[in-house]
């Protein structure tokens, strides 16, 4: 019986290369992926970690300095200041006894005021689409005035008690209720769209009153002289002792400081008083800017963020592989010819063609 190597069967010709490379190409292939993938989710774990791990933080204590003061009526019970078009815009409390006014920025000097009903307690105050908003404490009831005339011209409600507001020129207005979440409202004031919890050095704080918006908020809590520099997750990252100007400034019959204003010209300049207090205080306080997490704030960071260097690596993993395998396609399809070529059967020497 003839022998040939090249003759058909299990124990004849030596089975092609093309069908073991076809099944492990894929798993070539699978195995790049892998490599390049797993070590992208071992980052983008190791920084939710790290995030994770942090439990406390550096809060910043910043020294004010008084630069103006200006007289303010010891009979009002201030719950919200506001500057608009050089004008202090001012909400005082007390039920028979709250209002909305508008006050000289130089002579201390009221100019405008609309007394509230006796049922109705004033609360925070702030400036929103050219008008006016008032809260109110326990009612659920927020008043909406013409900001040159604090004509009533609208309403809305809400749940809860009202406390301090103020809009952000990003997010809208934010709301507090003497507790320790601060809340943001839709666009048309119906309903509560966030909530946020503050805390300094992983410590819930509550009786949230005054708000103040701006490139970071500011806020103040009830019975407490210092003012609070929150980041947008909720930290407390930098706080100012006010407590010299009552010690000062202020006399017996003085309240609680309650009333926060950021004066644009210039912009580093905050306007304060309180409950019953004898004047307006400018203070300059420098606030710096800090991010979400209380570290300061870079404008490489817009670059240089986590998430720009977890992208950066996702790209060149993935070229890396694309490199990786298109030289194993080309080592195949190389070894494949050359398997081929070994395993092919030379024509016989004088044959001829059919």
């Amino acid at each position: 019986m003839e022998h040939r190597s090249d003759a058909p069967g299990p124990k004849g010709r030596i089975p092609s290369a093309s069908n073991s490379q076809s099944r492990i190409l894929p798993l070539l292939i699978a195995t790049i992926l892998l490599s390049s993938v797993s070590p992208l989710l071992s980052y983008a774990g190791g920084e939710g970690a790290a995030q994770e791990s942090e439990s406390a933080w550096e809060v910043k204590v910043i020294e004010p300095e008084v630069v103006s003061i200006v007289p303010h009526d010891p009979t009002a019970f201030t719950q919200g200041l506001e500057i608009h078009d050089g004008k202090f815009y001012e909400s005082t409390g007390l039920y028979g006894e709250s209002s909305v006014r508008i006050v000289n920025m130089t002579t201390g000097e009221i100019e405008l005021q609309r007394d509230l009903p006796d049922q109705f307690f004033g609360e925070g105050l702030t400036i929103w689409n050219d008008s006016v908003i008032q809260l109110t404490w326990r009612e659920k009831i927020g008043f909406i005035y013409d900001i040159n005339t604090l004509e009533l011209i609208g309403n809305f409600s809400y749940d809860g008690e009202g406390w301090g507001i103020c809009e952000s020129p990003f997010e809208g207005l934010w709301i507090s209720d003497g507790s320790s979440e601060l809340y943001r409202l839709s666009d048309d004031l119906s309903t509560v769209e966030e909530e946020v919890e503050i805390r300094m050095n992983e410590h819930v704080l509550d009786r949230w009153n005054e708000l103040e918006c701006g490139s970071h908020l500011i806020a103040n809590r009830w019975y407490d002289d210092s003012i609070y520099s929150i980041s947008s997750t909720g930290r407390v990252c930098q706080m100012a002792d006010l407590s010299f100007l009552r010690e000062q400034y202020e006399t017996e019959e003085s309240g609680v400081l309650n009333g926060i204003a950021r004066d644009d010209h210039p912009s580093d300049t905050l306007w304060v008083t309180g409950k019953n207090w004898s004047n307006y205080y400018g203070i300059r306080i420098e606030f710096e800017m800090l991010d979400e997490n209380c570290e300061r704030f870079e404008p490489s960071q817009a670059v240089n963020s986590p998430y720009a260097d977890f992208y950066s690596t996702l790209l060149s993993q993935f070229i890396g592989s694309a490199v990786l395998i298109i030289v194993l396609l080309t080592a195949v399809a190389y070894y494949s010819i050359v398997s081929k070529r070994q395993t092919e059967k030379p024509p016989r020497l004088g044959s001829k063609e059919e």
